[in-house]
């Protein structure tokens, strides 16, 4: 268990069965490819597969974000997610891809699009050229006395701001060329607002066009363009555009209509192809890592050795011309590291997954750090009515989604598992649902007090001791780790002067500590002095082992010591599980005084009691259940890998087949 043993495996074949071999490679889903060429230096026969797919793939892409949005889906997004979608088979898959003209549809939507466009396009002129023409209803002359004039007039139209439209009154006033044919007409406003813009037009003879225009400027008057196409009445332009609006909005429900049941139509194929091009595509470029010469190739990837003899037989089915030789990694290899723990284990792994994969040849913690993160998740959530709302949750979701992938379902197990450890530290700490059976179920009391063993709300400083307990047993398990990891490369000194002798001083510092406290029985003072002694000792020589200067060594051996403080500050970290507990238990308590206070509303007081109860406990559950997963998790990459764990390997990433929409099979 751990880390799984991997092959390093080299595969001699014909070009003339590489696309078999490739897919054999990748519906095993067990094959890391290792690239052997230049990233840009491709097989030529799998480079011309790559632009085929290429192509095909912005096709599925441009579809899937044109049409995705418009597509009613039948299988619920929380069904999907939790696996729920169509198995199909790659040959499936092939013989939809063979029926199904990518191309035309692509650029059918594509035209749809297009006109859809161009609707849009003038309904939005025609929408902007109704609102103008709603404003210039003040203008009682055709528009084409401003868009196109008469043989000697012409007029223009503008806004102004109702301060200036005195001054530019006054100024047409003044201009000795403003003939008694010319007109200012001002549209209709409210007099006493001052601030507002108002519609102003200026009707004059076209050889004065120049010098109006630049009066009309000086005054503020903001001259709008008119649209050539508007010749008639506001009111007769305004009516054309009302019809125009009418029809092309028609016109664009239509082609949404269209293009919906384009989407409604297509997206189950294009989903499917999707993953078929993307999982091709994922094939192809794996296998571009591949040496070749004039007729045969070479494929370099690591398997796990369970699943060696498995691809060996497949492979050797395809062809005798091929040379399947499979090796230990050298020495001076890493290999990618993949997490094979038991079943127990393996919903754990995914902590050490988010945190760092271990080395190929290093520690896996996942065994190490399952039992204290199930122990202090349980210790966090703290109470046994939220444990069996999660485990009864969890076992519905399990029953009724069959197709959880196994990442997901893994994931969901821990959750599983650690409702398990919630509802014992529920039950020895009293707390169901809070104080529910104190406050509701009285007859209850006497069996729930026989089965506490701590309570939190009474005797914290109880609670707190054993947080504390359990941290110093954390740290020191991960002090032993780390001198167990340096024994077995041979680093027997560092394991005793940087590991062995911090665990002598600090179990020995409890052990003295407890025992003056009258906890232990007297003689355990001396043998918690003794190893505290020998602890101190040992640091203070190891640190400065280095160092020649006798003055330097003392230096760095009372440093060393003043490490304790560190120490001290990782223990009292776990205080934490005595916090979160006893916030989880005191918000249990607050929604039950308070759906015990709304029952006292006369005729529906027992209805906003269980509203408030129920709702309360289900948002408490929430909000907890995070911190419960978030802060055991510290615990572990703060404190406890702190001490041994360093990861940094490179995660196992097999060449599989493309899943997003769909359940492929081989």
């Amino acid at each position: 268990m751990g880390v799984a043993k991997l092959k390093k495996a080299e595969l001699y074949y014909h070009k003339s069965v590489h696309e078999q071999i490739a897919a054999i490679l990748q519906e095993s889903g067990a094959c890391q490819i290792i690239s052997t060429v230049e990233e840009n230096i491709k097989p030529a026969d799998i480079e011309a597969l790559i632009s085929k797919t290429d192509e095909k793939l912005a096709d599925v892409r441009y579809l899937t974000r044109t049409l995705s949005p418009l597509y009613v889906d039948p299988v619920p997004a929380l069904d999907r997610m939790l696996g729920e979608r169509d198995e199909v088979t790659m040959s499936e898959l092939e013989q939809l891809a063979a029926k199904t003209d990518l191309k035309a549809v692509s650029e059918s939507i594509r035209s749809l699009e297009h006109e859809i466009g161009e609707v849009k396009s003038k309904l939005s002129e025609a929408r902007t050229n109704s609102l103008l023409l709603s404003d210039l209803k003040f203008f009682a002359y055709p528009l084409s006395v401003i868009t196109e004039g008469t043989r000697t007039l012409t007029a223009l139209i503008g806004t102004i701001k109702a301060e200036n439209l005195s001054g530019l009154d006054a100024a047409l006033g003044d201009f000795s060329k403003f003939a008694q044919d010319s007109e200012l007409i001002i549209a209709p406003h409210n007099e006493k607002d001052k601030s507002q813009d108002i519609y102003a037009a200026v009707i004059y003879s076209r050889s004065i066009d120049s010098e109006i225009r630049e009066v009309c400027a000086k005054n503020g008057l903001s001259i709008i363009d008119v649209p050539a196409a508007l010749t008639g009445t506001p009111e007769e332009e305004q009516g054309k555009y009302s019809a125009s609006i009418t029809e092309l909005e028609a016109k664009e429900s239509e082609l949404a209509a269209k293009l919906k049941d384009s989407a409604q139509e297509n997206m189950p194929a294009i989903q499917k192809l999707s993953d078929y091009y993307n999982s091709l595509s994922t094939r192809y470029n794996g296998m571009a890592k591949s040496e070749e010469t004039e007729s045969t190739m070479l494929t370099k990837f690591w398997i796990p050795v369970n699943k060696s003899q498995e691809l060996s037989e497949k492979i050797n089915a395809v062809s005798t011309d091929i040379e399947l030789v499979m090796n230990d990694p050298a020495p001076d290899e890493e290999p990618p590291s993949l997490l094979n723990n038991s079943d127990t284990v393996k919903p754990f792994n995914v902590l050490t997954e988010l945190y760092s994969s271990p080395t190929y040849r290093g520690i896996d913690p996942t065994p190490l750090l399952a039992p204290f993160f199930w122990i202090f998740f349980g210790m966090c959530l703290g109470d046994a009515g939220y444990a069996l709302v999660l485990f009864g949750t969890i076992m519905y979701v399990l029953k009724k989604y069959k197709k959880l992938s196994g990442g997901t379902k893994e994931f969901i197990r821990l959750f599983l598992f650690c409702s398990v450890s919630t509802f014992i530290y529920g039950v020895i700490s009293g707390s169901f649902f809070g104080d529910f059976i104190d406050a509701f179920l009285p007859p209850l009391v006497p069996v729930k007090n026989a089965l506490m063993l701590v309570d939190p709300m009474k005797n914290p400083m109880q609670v707190l001791g054993i947080s504390l307990l359990l941290g110093v047993i954390h740290l020191m398990f991960g002090l032993l780790i780390a001198a167990y990891d340096k024994m077995r490369h041979g680093e027997f000194i560092d394991a005793i002067g940087h590991d062995i002798s911090w665990f002598l001083f600090i179990v020995g510092l409890c052990l003295l500590g407890v025992a003056m406290g009258g906890m232990l029985p007297a003689h355990f003072q001396q043998i918690g002095a003794a190893m505290a002694g020998l602890g101190a000792v040992i640091i203070f020589l190891y640190a400065g082992k280095g160092e020649r200067n006798i003055f330097k060594r003392i230096i760095s051996g009372f440093l060393a010591l003043y490490g304790a403080t560190s120490y001290l500050g990782d223990i009292l970290s776990y205080s934490r599980l005595l916090a979160l507990g006893f916030g989880s238990a005191v918000i249990g308590v607050v929604i039950n005084l308070l759906g015990g206070l709304a029952s006292d509303i006369p005729y529906i007081g027992w209805l906003v009691a269980v509203v408030v109860i129920i709702g309360g406990h289900i948002f408490s559950i929430a909000i907890n259940l995070l911190g419960s997963f978030v802060h055991p998790l510290r615990l572990q990459y703060v404190e406890f890998f702190g001490k041994f764990y360093t990861g940094g390997g490179e995660p196992f990433t097999p060449l599989t087949l493309s899943q997003e929409y769909v359940n492929v099979k081989a």
